[in-house]
């Protein structure tokens, strides 16, 4: 039988790229089957030399021992030795490309919690198995990094919450790497788990489409997708995909509003007779819009409506932000032993925040008793200025609000943030295949930027944003260079049965900070920094070694056994490299980074895995150490920084697929998560990290569900296709916000003798009664053991494709409705008790007890119509 010439293009194609970009693991990880091979006979002909001359019979000869060659490296991928879970486009079709956001997808997979404010990619709150978003690594197309790599996660508190580097529409599929990943997938900075992204590809043959659609919330989406498909003849042909995409959405709760512009443009081009390619991928997304303030004070919404929010007379805060990502790939087929790939890449993302507070909602009053100040940078900054005898120190600020604005409290009203990053990176990388042995060797060296900052504060918005005027921090600078290289091997022994993969990465970190002009590092008395010029530099160097062993045996009757052991490491956000200036209380803050955070992840598991059914069930545990801790005394507004936290997590999974028939497949995944403390320290409490408090050993962490749970059935007929789905979220703890005052009881002593416990924002729960009043001597009594309620949430997915007969170049219209939250119910994502609220000025403003929170999404219904040509 011959291949005609499109054949052993896709077959040479799909089969070098699937093991050149490390991802040589087949879709069979979610039971999805892999394609039948294609028998061509041996005609002798012998092999072929990539781009020399040929006979038909010899190219197929060659392209079918290729192709028997690599069919058996991705069997031998369903015998990875961790529990990864794989989401393919069909998934993300089901998750609504416009209104989802790319951790939303997440959520389908197991032991992962995710949550948003809005419509799209509206500040996300991702954990995984418990471990929270700015400890873990994103990668995309192997392993350039996606996180903010000065702070972890997408981007520091507040920064870069709305948009994203890639969207739901420029994805092909994602990965989900919980605990520690084998070294070639684990990317920078990880202590509990990777997110790898894969993006869109062009295909061989051609396709035009317009999409657009409409929904809740005054939504609305228009875009195009062209693909070039082959241009030209041959095996070698170049192709292309270009796709762009416009949305808007007034947004949930009323008025965070955002408009949002998506592009995304590959080229690839084939050569060596398409064993090797490369390609060229730029990127460019951006987002402008509103996030809520703060949490919503409970009251307020039952008092108003469910989709309450605070009017933007009030308090806004609003972003702005743009993702420009540019990269150029080389895959390049030595021989059938040896493949070499690199990434070169350069990432761009500034940033802009705003934010306004009406003055008469600063201080407690019986007419509005609900502060709003949570997120938005006030923190009454005081009587500065001129005349006021503080912070007047020209050329740097002389901006004075009481005399503009009749108060300093008006006239402290709104800021502006300017920030943002830019990376540039390389990312080698060998596999080398021989009899026993699979070896993959590589590394990430990269350098992550801080783009020139300033801040500024006024009474109205826009403002004047003149340094020397009203700026209240500029200059400066803070830079990350990272060297990391990593080996590991697969053995295959025993005939094949038992797979050893023992791995290294070592990892040196260049950081370092030049103190910027900043209001918060000035003396309280005279407003003087002690380099206001901002010379001093602060740096470190750390390096890690970061051992991995992943052990699979398969056992008769398709199961496959395996366990693995990880180490990984996070490094101290930037924000944690801080001029130390002495004031008048002779407090002054770290200058010195903290150590990185470390884990140790263990995973055990066994895997059923057929065409028609795959059964995975797997039990964690992962301990992380010298976790990162800081203080803050709002009254001097000095932080520390130090290593002195801990804590654990472990706990089951269990995902399956099962085909029901050709048309109709069932699955379903649970997990159960047991996170807690194991020491006494400062702390951010929450996933979200907008609550600072003090964390009790013993104490669950807050925010994280134990039981999570997914299940539902998907039925494709022809040109109809339907995903039924239900998601199940368990109850969770909360915190509760004390009123800030100086503990009686030396356990729980801040650092500093002449430091408070300002905002000790303490979780109360799993402690009891007595003993939490022993710790807290001199605290009101609460209540115990709060969680919040479990919730359930079903969504549908329907598309039907229209065959458009008689028309010369239209093929179909398809249609797709999507529903999330069919049910309409309404819960809580985030929520907290709060008698106090943050300090101002020094003193404290102190308000009745109510509850704040986040709601979840309402029932939201999206249309879409796509016209393929």
């Amino acid at each position: 039988m011959m291949i005609s010439r499109s054949g052993r293009h896709r077959i040479i194609l799909l089969t070098a790229c699937s093991v050149a970009s490390g991802m040589v693991f087949s879709a069979r990880v979610w039971a999805q089957t892999a394609p039948a091979p294609v028998i061509v006979p041996d005609t002798g002909a012998g092999p072929i030399i990539p781009g020399g001359p040929a006979t038909p019979e010899a190219q197929a000869v060659h392209i079918a021992k290729i192709k028997k060659y690599y069919r058996e490296l991705l069997l031998k991928e369903k015998n990875v030795s961790t529990a990864v879970s794989h989401i393919d486009k069909k998934q993300i079709e089901a998750t609504g490309t416009q209104q989802g956001s790319i951790q939303s997808l997440l959520k389908q997979t197991p032991s992962v919690n995710e949550y948003q404010q809005n419509i799209g990619q509206g500040v996300p709150v991702l954990t995984v198995r418990g471990v929270r978003n700015s400890q873990l690594a994103s990668t995309l197309n192997g392993l350039i990094p996606l996180q903010d790599l000065l702070s972890g996660g997408q981007g520091s508190f507040l920064s870069n919450n709305l948009g994203s580097p890639i969207t739901l529409g420029q994805l092909e599929s994602t990965t989900v790497y919980p605990g520690v990943a084998p070294p070639d997938k684990q990317g920078f900075a990880t202590v509990g788990g990777t997110i790898a992204y894969e993006s869109k590809k062009p295909t061989a043959q051609p396709y035009a489409e317009i999409f657009g659609g409409i929904g809740s919330f005054d939504s609305s989406n228009a875009g195009f997708e062209i693909n070039t498909g082959d241009i030209g003849k041959g095996i070698d042909a170049p192709r292309a995909i270009l796709r762009y995409n416009q949305s808007y959405t007034y947004g949930f709760p009323d008025g965070d509003s955002i408009r949002s512009g998506d592009m995304y443009f590959q080229v690839e081009k084939p050569y060596d007779e398409g064993l090797s390619h490369m390609s060229a991928t730029v990127i460019y997304n951006r987002a402008d819009g509103y996030i809520t303030t703060a949490p919503l004070p409970v009251p307020l919404q039952q008092a108003n409506s469910y989709s309450y929010n605070f009017p933007h007379s009030l308090t806004y805060t609003r972003e702005n932000n743009k993702y420009l990502t540019a990269i150029l790939h080389d895959e390049t087929y030595i021989n059938p032993h040896l493949i070499l790939e690199a990434s070169l890449f350069y990432l761009r993302q500034p940033s802009t925040f705003t934010s306004y507070q009406n003055p008469n909602t600063i201080a407690y009053n019986p007419a509005f008793p609900y502060q709003v100040t949570f997120q938005v940078p006030y923190f009454a900054d005081g009587p500065v200025g001129p005349g006021t005898g503080f912070y007047y120190n020209p050329p740097f600020f002389t901006y004075n609000p009481l005399a503009t604005f009749g108060s300093y409290t008006a006239g402290e009203s709104a800021e502006v943030n300017i920030g943002g990053t830019q990376t540039i990176g390389f990312t080698p990388r060998a596999n080398i295949f021989l009899p026993h042995n699979d070896i993959t060797v590589g590394g990430l060296f990269t350098k992550e930027m801080a783009l020139g900052g300033a801040s500024y504060i006024y009474g109205s918005e826009p403002m004047p944003q003149i340094i020397g005027y009203n700026s209240i921090g500029f200059g400066g600078g803070s830079q990350r260079t990272i060297y990391t290289v990593f080996a590991q091997d697969k053995i295959n022994l025993f005939h094949n049965t038992l797979h050893i993969e023992p791995g290294i990465q070592l990892t040196g970190v260049y950081s370092s900070a030049i103190a910027a002009f900043s209001y918060s590092q000035a003396d309280i008395n005279t407003g003087l920094t002690s380099n206001p010029t901002g010379n001093y530099k602060l740096q470190n160097y750390g390096k890690q070694a970061d051992p991995y062993l992943g052990v699979t045996y398969d056992f008769p009757d398709n199961f496959v056994g395996y366990a693995e052991y990880g180490k990984g490491a996070r490094y101290a956000p930037i924000t944690d490299y801080t001029l130390g200036t002495a004031n008048s209380l002779g407090i002054s803050s770290t200058t010195s980074a903290p150590k990185p955070e470390v884990v140790h992840a263990y995973t055990a598991g066994i895997r059923y895995d057929t065409p028609d059914f795959y059964l995975n069930l797997d039990t964690f545990y992962q301990k992380v150490t010298a976790q990162f801790s800081f203080y803050t005394n709002y009254q001097t507004g000095v932080s520390n920084y130090s290593n002195t936290g801990a804590s654990a997590y472990h706990g089951y999974e269990m995902s399956t697929k099962y085909r029901l028939t050709n048309d109709i497949e069932l699955f379903g995944n649970a997990s159960y998560t047991q996170a807690q403390y194991l020491n006494n320290f400062f702390a951010n409490v929450t996933p979200f990290e907008g609550q600072f408090g003090y964390a009790f050993k013993g104490e669950p962490l807050a925010g994280v569900p134990n039981w999570l749970g997914n299940f539902g059935v998907e039925y494709d007929h022809g040109p109809f296709s339907a995903r039924l789905s239900g998601s199940y979220t368990g109850q969770q703890f909360i915190t509760y916000d004390f009123a800030p005052q100086l503990p009686a009881n030396p356990e729980i002593a801040p650092p500093s003798p002449n430091s408070s416990l300002a905002l000790a924002t303490t979780p109360y729960y799993a402690v009891p009664q007595s003993e939490l009043g022993n710790k807290l001597s001199g605290f009101a009594p609460i209540p115990q053991n709060f969680k919040l309620p479990s919730f359930f949430l079903a969504n549908v997915y329907l598309s039907y494709k229209l065959p458009m007969h008689g028309y010369e170049h239209l093929q179909y219209l398809k249609f797709s409705l999507n529903v999330q939250n069919l049910l309409g119910l309404h819960y809580y994502q985030h929520y907290f008790l709060a008698p106090a609220e943050l300090p101002q000025n020094g003193g404290f403003a102190l308000t009745p007890t109510y509850a704040s929170s986040y709601v979840g999404i309402p029932r939201s219904i999206f249309f879409n119509v796509t016209a393929r040509f």
